[in-house]
């Protein structure tokens, strides 16, 4: 009976060690994907409505980190560079801070043109995040499954008499 609870908590361990290492592959999907949601939602609120970005981040919701970041910002801080992300690379967050730093800066044409100009490669940015989450959750899920039999033999077998 100990060793079957013993075996049921260790498979069980490394399946939940192995959701933990896709963890941020989750989150940079997330944040790829409310960028995107952002940028098609400000590209429409440009052409049409006008209204400053504090009220447009007040009248959306996006998720995660997305959403903690724009709170943060939504007074004017958009400028001042704190997005560091540790799911996200050097070059994401230079990309980010650009994208930032000109949203909400000029006359309305001038931003629906910025905004359709970056929307190809936040898309292109959303799917590589997305393809990448799938490979590495369907790799770490099967690692864990792997690992957790192999716990579970070492465990049977090698056991001694319990």
């Amino acid at each position: 009976m100990l060793k079957a609870i013993l075996c049921v908590c260790a498979f069980g361990l490394c399946i939940v060690v192995a959701l933990l290492l896709t963890r941020r592959y989750r989150q940079r999907k997330e944040f790829f994907y409310s960028w995107n949601l952002f940028n098609e939602r400000l590209i429409n609120e440009v052409s049409y409505m006008r209204a400053p970005l504090a009220k447009f981040i007040e009248r959306y919701s996006f998720g995660g980190d997305f959403q903690k970041m724009l709170h943060e910002k939504k007074e004017g801080e958009f400028d001042r560079g704190n997005y560091n992300f540790s799911y996200l690379s050097a070059d994401e967050q230079k990309f980010l801070e650009d994208y930032f730093r000109l949203v909400g800066k000029s006359d309305a044409a001038s931003q629906r043109a910025y905004l359709c100009a970056v929307r190809a490669e936040i898309g292109e940015r959303k799917h590589v995040s997305e393809e990448e989450y799938k490979k590495y959750f369907s790799l770490y899920c099967k690692l864990g499954v792997l690992a957790g039999l192999i716990l579970v033999i070492l465990i049977v077998y090698c056991g001694g008499g319990m």
